[in-house]
């Protein structure tokens, strides 16, 4: 039995229908979920004027909508349905195939962009059981995304060339030039990238070795990776963060930086945070995207990571007074969240300083990270202003940045740093 027998054998297909064949001995496949989504034909005719790869493709697309999901939305999904049917009757010569997976009135509990994600990516796994391939690429995409010419290729290249890799994050940028976005809007969209770039940026600043953008619409990994990841999860959102932070894990990754992805620049209620929600609360006069977490909360962190092999060579009361002389609320929360014993346990459990070194940021992780931040800016910290924090992450890596600047022109400098990696 293969790993992808294996994982099929847990999993629950009950509540999806395929409208559609699938294709025969493909192996690069590109996930789309589609939820009350009138423009999926954008994103349809995007990937049709990419330069064909040499590798079989096909694209799922998930239409899904809840038990409980409004009759307009239900309504949106059918004339969705029936506006692929058309796209592929006018597309025969197509060199990729699409194919429909409804996913009706799913139960509300867990109904949502995560679980329509696990759906398609699933549906993959089912595809290359069923075809007795030893490996395929799947590429997680949105419904409101576009794509540059050059997507498909930089994808089926970047995993030829790094045999060992097991997924890739793409460049992503909001298309912020086009003349149909009004000035609010573009301002809050700018302010959402340049979030999520600093945040980004200043975890790799403070030492964490696994900071990278969680973008659903902007991934693609192995699908022996996925079922060794466990699948993806069901969550309403944020998927993608928990999904990639622990596919990150299983190492050897890294990104491509010649293809972009362009997620839309539109307010949505699709889904309760992300781009869409973010900026629909900026523009119902929300204040979230004046601030971001504190530069110095990252300061904080620096000194904990910093030669955190060296823990392996301590005495427990020599791990205890390192923490100690951490920035006390640092301290407090190494303290609450039982970090001292996770560490020593962590420290008994591990039969070499390389095998300490890397579980130590299997423990103290993004997720450990994001709680930090939380609790010193519940306690101590105030956040700070978005442009303020963003000039001194780039001030203090000697790159040259002013508060006269323009948001703009902060985000072109992050844009450019994260083409880098």
């Amino acid at each position: 039995m293969t790993i992808f027998e294996r994982y099929l054998i847990q999993q629950n297909n009950q509540y999806i229908t395929s409208l559609d064949e699938p294709g025969k001995g493909h192996s690069i496949f590109v996930v789309i979920p589609c939820y009350n989504e009138p423009d999926i034909i954008t994103t349809l005719n995007s990937l049709s004027r990419c330069t064909p790869p040499q590798t079989a493709t096909t694209v799922l697309v998930v239409v899904n909508d809840a038990d409980n999901s409004p009759q307009a939305a239900v309504a949106q999904n059918i004339s969705t349905l029936e506006s692929i049917a058309n796209w592929q009757f006018n597309n025969t010569h197509s060199f990729f195939s699409v194919q429909r997976i409804y996913a009706h009135a799913l139960p509300e509990k867990w109904a949502g962009v995560g679980w329509a994600r696990k759906i398609g990516m699933d549906e993959v796994i089912k595809q290359i059981a069923n075809n007795n391939l030893t490996e395929g690429i799947i590429v997680s995409l949105d419904a409101d995304s576009t794509v540059s010419s050059n997507y498909l290729i930089s994808i089926e290249t970047a995993f030829k060339d790094n045999l060992q890799f097991n997924f890739f994050l793409i460049n992503f940028e909001h298309p912020i030039g086009i003349d149909e976005l009004s000035t609010p809007l573009r301002e809050g969209i700018i302010r959402y990238e340049l979030h999520m770039r600093y945040f980004r940026m200043a975890m790799e600043w403070s030492g964490y070795p696994h900071s990278i953008h969680t973008v659903g619409s902007s991934f693609a990994l192995k699908a022996s990776a996925y079922v060794r990841q466990g699948g993806m999860n069901r969550r309403k959102a944020g998927e993608d963060f928990y999904f990639l932070h622990k596919l990150v894990l299983l190492g050897h990754y890294g990104n491509i930086n010649t293809a972009t992805v362009y997620p839309a620049s539109r307010i949505s209620d699709r889904v309760p945070f992300g781009t869409g929600a973010a900026l629909k609360k900026w523009m119902d006069g929300g204040l979230e995207l004046h601030s971001t977490y504190s530069f110095e909360a990252f300061g904080h962190l620096k000194p904990f990571f910093l030669n955190s092999m060296n823990y392996w060579s301590m005495e427990t009361d020599q791990i205890e007074e390192r923490l100690s002389l951490l920035n006390p609320v640092l301290s407090l929360f190494c303290k609450n969240s039982q970090s001292l014993s996770q560490l020593i346990e962590l420290k008994g459990n591990c039969s070499s300083v390389k095998v300490f070194q890397n579980r130590f940021f299997h423990l103290f992780n993004a997720f450990w990270i994001l709680k930090y931040l939380n609790f010193v800016h519940e306690t101590t910290l105030k956040r700070g202003e978005l442009k303020a924090e963003s000039v001194k992450l780039l001030q203090s890596r000697g790159i040259q940045a002013s508060l006269n600047q323009t948001f703009e022109k902060i985000l072109g400098i992050f844009r450019d740093l994260d083409k880098r990696i």
